[in-house]
């Protein structure tokens, strides 16, 4: 069935459409069946070939064109027997493995859409998110965070015709081709597990790298509270890698910056908070750290400033905006033998675990 019948007519809704927009600038791409095996279709579903070995496949006037495929805007790669794995390579993007149904569209860009079962897509989203050679009980942590994220998230990407891109807009996914058994495994132990709220919803799972220490309420970021995502202490992270950092910048583009967002009010260059705070200065300028961050690619809103005369001098902790779990705080819980559910409770407030389809999704 080709995707535009696919989401008019409905799917079982264990299947998550993926954007691999990294693959949007391609315009040739070598694909080969890694195991199982695969068909060519068009759009209408007609079996035009079977891929049995490595083939390249190159646009031409909006058109796929290769081996025994001549002239088609829309492509299928599907499946021959369940768990069939694809490779799909380009010169932009690299290397990737998927399992599951490829859509390729040569629209203005190319548009490569896989359609896969939830719990085949985790594995890459963990693998891509996480790393490898962490403990077990963070990646059953991690699983259940991303299966949630992707449930509550179903649809974002409607209007390009996928659910979730593969990009940090959503969640990362760069294929299955480095997943172990310990990221599978955690997968299948946690299998349709999402955290729901106190009205059984999916909650909104964030997560980022590291929290310096302490992690912030949603309304910090977003500028709306979520009863769940409150700022809680966290000591575990201080540790690792993301924890610290520091970075100079140019003393004028910094005032300038904060002219621009506060008028005549100009706040000192030197900042020294005691404890992280959503706000630079004082609240009535309403200047969130936030924004900093982004003008400036901060690695987090959680900084002090040193005025350094012609240059302010940022000393910051943390990786990431710092709402919900801390991966890095969660991997040294689950090393000092916290639990899955011990991590998740402590960085979700007044949440529960239930099966996703037992949840109220909208």
């Amino acid at each position: 069935m080709c995707l535009t019948v696919a989401i008019q007519t409905g799917q079982s809704q264990d299947i998550v459409r993926i954007g691999l927009v990294d693959f949007s600038k391609a315009q040739t791409l070598k694909i080969r069946s890694v195991s199982g095996g695969y068909h060519w279709l068009n759009a209408t579903g007609q079996v035009l070939d079977t891929l049995t070995e490595s083939t390249q496949i190159f646009i031409q006037d909006k058109q796929w064109k290769g081996n025994n495929i001549s002239l088609e805007n829309h492509l299928i790669l599907q499946p021959i027997v369940p768990g069939s794995v694809l490779s799909i390579q380009s010169v932009h993007t690299g290397y990737r493995q998927v399992s599951g149904v490829l859509h390729l569209f040569a629209d203005s860009e190319v548009r490569c859409i896989l359609e896969t079962p939830i719990e085949a897509y985790l594995p890459g989203v963990l693998v891509a998110e996480a790393g490898k050679g962490h403990f077990p009980d963070f990646y059953e942590a991690q699983a259940i965070v991303s299966r949630t994220y992707t449930v509550q998230s179903m649809g974002r990407h409607r209007l390009e015709g996928f659910d979730l891109c593969n990009s940090v807009h959503c969640q990362v996914f760069q294929g299955i081709s480095t997943v172990n058994d310990t990221i599978l495994s955690a997968v299948m132990s946690t299998r349709d597990l999402i955290l729901i709220d106190a009205n059984s919803h999916p909650i909104t799972a964030a997560f980022h790298s590291n929290c310096g220490g302490h992690t912030q309420g949603s309304e910090a970021v977003w500028q709306h509270a979520l009863p769940y995502l409150k700022g809680v202490q966290d000591s575990f992270c201080l540790t690792y890698p993301h924890s610290h950092w520091e970075q100079l910048i140019d003393a004028k583009a910094w005032q300038n910056w904060l002219h621009s967002k506060s008028g005549d009010s100009l706040p000192p260059g030197q900042w020294l908070p005691t404890e992280r705070e959503s706000f630079l200065m004082n609240r009535e300028d309403a200047i969130r750290t936030s924004q900093a961050r982004k003008a400036f690619g901060f690695r987090s809103g959680f900084f002090i400033t040193l005025n350094e005369g012609d240059s302010i001098r940022v000393i910051g902790r943390g990786f990431g905006h710092g709402v919900g779990m801390c991966q890095e705080g969660a991997m040294g819980r689950a090393k000092a033998n916290h639990d899955a559910w011990d991590i998740l409770s402590h960085y979700y407030h007044k949440v529960s675990l239930t099966p996703w389809q037992n949840a109220q999704l909208e």
